[in-house]
């Protein structure tokens, strides 16, 4: 009640909250429109995730078996042999941005031509590559879910702020200085009222 009572009654004031108002309902209609936009993102991002991790569960298991295989195969040597034998993977790290959301990504270069001449290497190779991608892919996934999910728990404070605090309390200071005017309006249609009837009795006193 403290802020209604600091509130200027007059005009210009009026026109100002008024601006004020049409332009929160504006606002709260956009971040609204930017609220579902980002819920239906985050879903489609979680939906994008349970699928990578999906496939992960499918590409793990031939590779551990394959891994074990090598294994008995060539003994501990198949870790030295695989090291040489593997061309260098490079990554960047880089940023993606998702309906106004910046999220990390990172972005696996090709490797060169492999140098595998012993059996088995290079098919387990090619499926640890395929592994490693989906990796990346699940990680990029769940990475741009977390960061809608800030975006989606921020945007939706801004709407319940204006929703809740922001545009009653500007409907209301609006709502008073009415009264405000009423009553002043009021006030001097007594005044002139009383003035009309003085008036009028010294006219008919003369």
């Amino acid at each position: 009640m403290s802020q209604l009572q600091r509130i200027r009654p007059t005009k210009i004031e009026l026109i100002r909250l008024r601006r004020q108002l049409v332009l929160a309902v504006k606002v709260h209609k956009v971040l609204r429109e930017r609220l579902t936009i980002l819920v239906n993102e985050f879903l489609a991002q979680l939906r994008e995730s349970i699928e990578k991790r999906r496939k992960i569960n499918d590409l793990i298991l031939p590779v551990y078996n394959r891994g074990a295989g090598l294994l008995g195969v060539y003994g501990e040597n198949v870790y030295q042999l695989f090291h040489r034998t593997t061309p260098a993977l490079t990554s960047v790290l880089t940023t993606e941005n998702i309906m106004g959301v910046s999220t990390r990504s990172i972005v696996l270069k090709a490797p060169g031509e492999d140098k595998a001449v012993y059996a088995g290497l290079k098919d387990f190779q090619a499926q640890a590559y395929e592994l490693l991608k989906a990796i990346i892919e699940l990680g990029k996934a769940e990475e741009a879910v977390l960061a809608l999910g800030r975006e989606i728990k921020s945007t939706k404070r801004r709407v319940n702020a204006l929703n809740y605090i922001i545009i009653p309390r500007l409907r209301e200071q609006i709502r008073v200085l009415r009264m405000k005017f009423d009553e002043r309006e009021r006030e001097e249609k007594s005044r002139l009222k009383r003035v009309k009837n003085i008036l009028e009795k010294r006219k008919k006193l003369e």
